[in-house]
Parts: C-alpha cells; structure tokens; sequence
C-alpha cells in the first residue's frame, strides 16, 4: 500500500506536522510505502524524530506537486487580510495541464493525506483524508464556494479535525463537518518523577503569531504570584525557527522577566522536554486569552497536545476558557480554566497551598490523558482508512 502525505508547513516543526508525521509513522508500522510531498530541506526527518521521537527515518521524499506559496505573516498583519490570503481558491492550480499531471501522480496512490492551509485542493488518490487544524472563519464569495464545493465533490475526500471546536467552523465554512480524530499524544513515554519541584510549565513556540501561545501573560501573571510564593519558578519551554538571539519576540519576554525566578529552554531535544515534564507540578496555558473566538476562532488554540503531555506527566494544568482546551481540561476534575490572570494566580496559589489536592488531581489528569493517546489514535486512524 501506498501514501503520500503533504504538509505546508512542514518545517515549523509544531503540532500540526507532529500530528501529519505520527500519520506517517503508523502507516509505516503497517508496512505502508510513505512519500512525503515536499522540496525543502531534506534534514526535517532527523529534526522532526528528535523534537518528537518518531520512528520515520524510512520515509521517501518525492517532488511537491502541490506548490502552495508560503504565506509570511507579520505579527501585525490584520487577521482579516490573512484569512483572505488563505481563503484564496489558489486558480493558478487549476490549469488543464497541471490538474492531468497531478492526476497521474496522486492516482498511483492508495491514500493522501493533505493537511490544509486554509484552501481546498483537488486530491485524486483511491482515499483521500483532508485534514483541518486551524478553525478558520473563512469569508467565502459565491465563486469561491462554487469553486470549493466543485473540489470536494471530484476529490470526495473523508474531512477530519482536530477538535470539535475545529469541526464547528469547518462546517461553517465548507458545509461539511467532518470527522474529529483528536492529535495524537504518545502518553507511555512521559513519566512522573518521585522528585517534583516547585515548577510550573509552559511548553509553545517563542512566537507570536496566529494562535500566539502568549507567554507575556504567564510572565506578568508570574510577577504578581512569586512574591507571594518565592520558592515557586517559572519554566518556559518552546522553539524558535529562527536563530534564538535574533527572536525578537523572545527577547521581549527575557527582557520582562528579568529579576524574576523564570527559566528560558529553546529548542531542546525531546529527552529534557519530558524531564522537564516529569518534575514539574502545575502547567500554564494562555493561547486564545482575550481573543473573541467567535469572530477569531484560528486566534485560540485548537487542541492543545502539550496540555496532553503535561497532565501524562502528572502536572496540573490550568488552561483559557477556549478553544479546543475544554475538550480536554475538565474544570475542578483534571485541572482548570480560567478567563483571567487574577483568577489563573488564585486558582494557582490554591494548589500550592493544598498540596493534596494538587496530588488528587495531578493522578486525575494522568489517567485522563490516556483517551489522547497515541494507541486510540491509531486505531481510529486505520479504521477511518479502511471505511
């Protein structure tokens, strides 16, 4: 059996190509032949097994056919003109021509596995799986969607996201739900360290565009509980595509946190993520904080796969009230949700200050990981194939 699989973004190495190259290890676990539909740099397999600890070193590169241009978003770009970019039906892939030969292409194969940018392709494999991270609220004019529901009829592709919150604007925009098929998060191979120390996490990359993970927030928020509970430290986790000392968002955040008890670990091997994981206590979320996820729903966090690692890591997460978070923090039960930064430091300072229940429901959440893991996702994935 063949695949091939195709990812935009291939290289900014976040949740969205773990969730596409997870795809690609549990097809090759299944004796599946797997291309991977890209022209960049050939080095983001090794980079990608060592961020994630995947098994995919026998993935075959073969040209991309899709040559989707990548779109630079600016931290200031309004987000109306970006949706308009994305939304953008892309005519230039639509010439006679190219439609035969990619036709001829994607026909040899059993499965294509396209991750969207936001446009809808034309995919010609036996099955097609077209996945959808990112809720976009897409503002479509009649010639689009005509030229969209077109697409969707010829390719007949299974839709399939990340969430339900996904699933909700996916079926606003483009008429069909899909199905929901939540990211994979491998759960056995975190663990819970008998050593923990007073940390608290935060994992996302030091960006701040889209849906920013907002560690600005977490630090200000920091300032006002580490006076108050000075043995605590804050840690900040997370990747820079760019060369770290020319970040400059990151350097913002250094800069605000100086003074403070915090800790900076840029692009770590997944070996001092998990260990990170393992002795920290409580975990921080901002993505989506002070975002209308009605109007901006691309603007929140649309799963959230590190809330996932950390409670498998025994970590009591306290997440925003929005996006695809509710799906996995259960308020009071597993961790909780909060709306603002006062109420994230007194939800905060009470788990410190009530050890047992921190304990409670740190186990709470570990079990409760288990329904994300990579095993379920699996089985799922394999049996939407076969439908």
């Amino acid at each position: 059996m063949k695949a091939g699989i195709f990812d935009p973004y291939l290289d900014t190495l976040g949740g969205g190509e773990r969730y596409c190259l997870t795809v690609a290890e549990i097809l090759l676990k299944n004796n599946w032949q797997v291309d991977l539909f890209w022209s960049g740099q050939k080095d983001l397999i090794e980079k990608a097994q060592n961020r994630f600890s995947l098994k995919i070193d026998k993935i075959n590169f073969v040209d991309d056919i899709f040559h989707l241009k990548k779109i630079k978003i600016d931290p200031q770009d309004d987000l109306n003109q970006i949706r308009t970019i994305l939304s953008h039906p892309l005519l230039t892939h639509h010439k006679i021509g190219k439609i035969l030969k990619n036709y001829q292409v994607m026909h040899q194969y059993d499965l294509i596995f396209y991750l969207s940018d936001g446009s809808v392709p034309l995919l010609f494999a036996k099955k097609n799986l077209f996945h959808i991270q990112v809720p976009f609220k897409l503002k479509l004019n009649p010639t689009q969607k005509l030229l969209n529901n077109l697409k969707l009829k010829i390719s007949r592709p299974t839709v399939i996201c990340n969430s339900n919150f996904t699933q909700k604007f996916t079926h606003q925009s483009l008429g069909q739900s899909g199905q929901v098929l939540y990211p994979p998060v491998d759960v056995d191979k975190f663990r819970v360290s008998k050593f923990k120390k007073n940390y608290i996490l935060t994992v996302g990359r030091f960006d701040n565009i889209l849906n920013a993970k907002k560690q600005d927030i977490l630090i200000k928020a920091f300032a006002t509980l580490s006076p108050h509970h000075p043995d605590w430290t804050l840690v900040l986790i997370g990747g820079s595509a760019q060369d770290p000392d020319q970040n400059q968002y990151l350097i913002h955040l250094k800069k605000i946190a100086a003074n403070l008890p915090i800790k900076f670990i840029v692009n770590p091997p997944f070996a001092r993520l998990k260990k990170y994981y393992a002795k920290s206590k409580i975990y921080w979320h901002a993505a989506g904080f002070n975002v209308n996820q009605d109007e901006h729903p691309e603007a929140t966090e649309h799963f959230g796969m590190t809330v996932v690692e950390a409670m498998a890591s025994g970590l009591v997460p306290l997440v925003v009230n929005k996006g695809g978070l509710p799906e996995i923090v259960n308020h009071a039960q597993n961790g909780f949700h909060w709306s603002d930064t006062n109420e994230l430091v007194l939800l905060t300072e009470n788990l410190i200050l009530n050890p047992e229940k921190l304990k409670t429901m740190a186990q709470t959440a570990k079990d409760d990981s288990r329904q994300f893991s990579k095993e379920n996702f699996a089985v799922k994935l394999l049996g939407i194939i076969k439908s």
